[in-house]
Parts: C-alpha cells; structure tokens; sequence
C-alpha cells in the first residue's frame, strides 16, 4: 500500500512538472512579439467612394486607435478604439460620434504582413451591437483589408 502511495505522488509531482514546462513554454512564444510595437502605424482601406483609416498606437500589449468609417452617403464615424493585443488580435471597444451622438461598439483587427483586418460579427444583438465570437480561432475576417500606409 504505501508502495502504491509513493508511485502515485511521484506520478502526480511528474505531471505537474510536465504541465508547468508546458506552459512557460507558450507563455514565451507568444506570437505577440512578432507584431512591431513601434509608435504609430496607419493603415487605410479605400472601396470606391468608402474610406476607413486606422492609426494605431502600442504601450505594450495595450492598443489606442484613432478609426474613422467613412462610407459614402453615409454618417461618418469618428471615435478612440482601445483594446488589447494577443497573438496578432486586437480585441477592443471603439467609441464613435456619428449626428452628434457618442456610442460604444466591440472591434475586433487581426494584424498580419502591414495589413489590418476587420473581424466581422456573427450576429447583432438586440441593441444591434456587433457580436463577435470569444474563440479567435472561429473569428471571420474581412478578406478586403487595411494597408499600413504613412500616417498623416
């Protein structure tokens, strides 16, 4: 009995050093630090008569964003985005004016290769907010996306 003691504590000490190694391991390569965190990049989409700009800013893996929609015959959107960033994806809330009226909406940007893409929702909620999945793996994008272009 105590023999089958002693083989299940040292079975147990094994996994847990096991599980600890693991996750150091992916703690230090998180995909994070492939993403340049350097002052400010611009990125822009233009479709048309549409036009979205993006400036981002990084103190570690906290974003600030100026984003501006600016779709043709419609309200510009003008507003401050902050969020955070994880293995390339910005998850954040962006605070807009459109007709004087100030509204909070989530926005979700994938960053890859000096360009931007937009997460689309996969539903609206009652209030017609964007809802978006909490598994970056299931997220859709835009497959149009925003270039980093100089920031003006």
């Amino acid at each position: 009995m105590k023999t089958t003691k002693i083989l299940f504590l040292l079975g147990t000490v094994a996994a847990f050093s096991c599980h600890q190694g693991q996750q150091t391991a992916t703690t230090n390569t998180d995909p994070v630090k492939a993403v340049p965190l350097k002052g400010n990049t611009c990125y822009m989409k233009i479709l048309g008569k549409d036009t979205m700009l993006l400036q981002l800013s990084f103190l570690d893996s906290v974003a600030t964003a100026t984003l501006v929609y600016n779709y043709f015959e419609k309200d510009k959107n003008t507003g401050e985005m902050k969020g955070i960033l994880h293995n390339g994806i910005i998850r954040g809330k962006y605070t807009f004016f459109s007709e004087g009226i100030s509204s909070t909406r989530p926005v979700i940007f994938k960053l890859s290769d000096n360009k931007a893409y937009e997460a689309l929702p996969d539903n609206m909620d009652s209030q017609g907010i964007p809802v978006f999945n909490n598994n970056n793996n299931l997220l859709k994008f835009d497959s149009i996306p925003l270039v980093e272009s100089p920031c003006k």
